[in-house]
């Protein structure tokens, strides 16, 4: 296994619930106020992304091209949109009695695990809210697994979708 539990477990607690969320409270409390800051500015909004695309990935060689496609793809519908996503789907919200996490997810589920990930939480936890019948840990990749290991990603796509695909 590339890395233990507690590894996994001490990583989103220390590593990024202690020094690195700070961006999903604002996002989660004042989505437009944020949106139309980085709307206006795409400076702001170049800073905002690159920010996390170094710090999330496994030190992954960004291009010049890369980061300003990154920054442009929210920007250009307006950065407010993707910041909602943390308004509508925040922590607090999914702890109300009959929201989604209190539901076991019945059908087949994946788990392709990069060791710079946010947060990966322990196969045995998984498996009690899920169905889980794909799981694989990779040596290296973060957050944006599909630029830093494509091929990786999609292997594992690939073979889940073979494993549960009845047709």
């Amino acid at each position: 296994m590339p890395y233990t539990n507690r590894v996994k477990v001490e990583r989103f607690f220390k590593w990024f619930l202690e020094t690195n969320s700070a961006y999903a409270f604002i996002q989660a409390a004042k989505p437009l106020t944020l949106g139309f800051g980085m709307h206006d500015s795409p400076i702001a909004m170049l800073a905002w992304m690159v920010d996390k695309l170094f710090l999330w990935s496994d030190s992954y060689p960004w291009t010049s091209t890369e980061l300003i496609t990154r920054t442009l793809l929210p920007y250009f519908p307006g950065p407010t949109t993707g910041f909602m996503m943390y308004f509508e789907n925040n922590l607090p919200a999914t702890m109300v009695e009959g929201s989604w996490t209190n539901e076991y997810l019945g059908v087949p589920s994946g788990f392709s695990a990069f060791p710079k990930e946010l947060a990966i939480v322990p196969r045995s936890w998984a498996e009690r809210i899920a169905n889980v019948v794909f799981w694989k840990e990779h040596e290296v990749g973060g957050h944006f697994a599909m630029y830093e290991k494509p091929e990786e990603l999609v292997g594992d796509l690939v073979k889940f979708y073979k494993s549960v695909w009845k047709g």
